[in-house]
């Protein structure tokens, strides 16, 4: 396809920039597109020095300068699959709820919070890729205010209690 007037690039360039997040009005249950490394937590296989992971936000942290977030993952880690408490921290996501963001059903990872630093994203390019669903929102801070593989502390740092 011949593209002389670079319509193409300045139609891809806009819609990168229109899902850019805009970390002053990001909100809980914002669903972000972003890099990850070992050095946000994320345990790396194959070489990989990170991985575009999406994330979702659960908190912020009371200085305002990071966020509380989940993994979506495409299937449960084996390692929660060995304990129930683990495994029963998995909230499913239903591609029909999120065909704009999912290829297939995926999962919440409830067991694990990742603090992400807010410029970190933004200077990652994290892109905001939609929102979950009010049910499903409810439901995980729900689950996050009443599970004890949190500690309080840990949840008052976040705003989940």
């Amino acid at each position: 396809m011949n593209d002389k007037n670079g319509a193409l690039e300045k139609l891809k360039v806009a819609m990168d920039e229109a899902e850019r997040v805009d970390m002053s009005s990001v909100k809980i249950g914002d669903i972000i597109y972003v890099p990850m490394d070992e050095e946000d937590g994320l345990i790396l296989k194959n070489g990989y020095n990170d991985r575009k992971k999406y994330i979702v936000i659960i908190g912020f942290t009371p200085e305002g300068v990071a966020i509380g977030a989940l993994l979506i993952n495409s299937e449960i880690d084996s390692s929660k699959r060995r304990s129930e408490e683990l495994l029963n921290c998995q909230y499913p996501l239903l591609v029909r709820n999120y065909r704009s963001i999912l290829d297939y059903d995926s999962w919440l990872d409830c067991s694990d919070i990742f603090e992400l630093s807010k410029l970190k994203i933004t200077e990652k390019k994290g892109k905001l890729k939609g929102c979950l669903t009010p049910e499903d929102r409810e439901c995980v801070i729900e689950f996050l205010k009443e599970t004890d593989v949190f500690d309080n502390a840990t949840k008052k740092r976040y705003g989940i209690i």
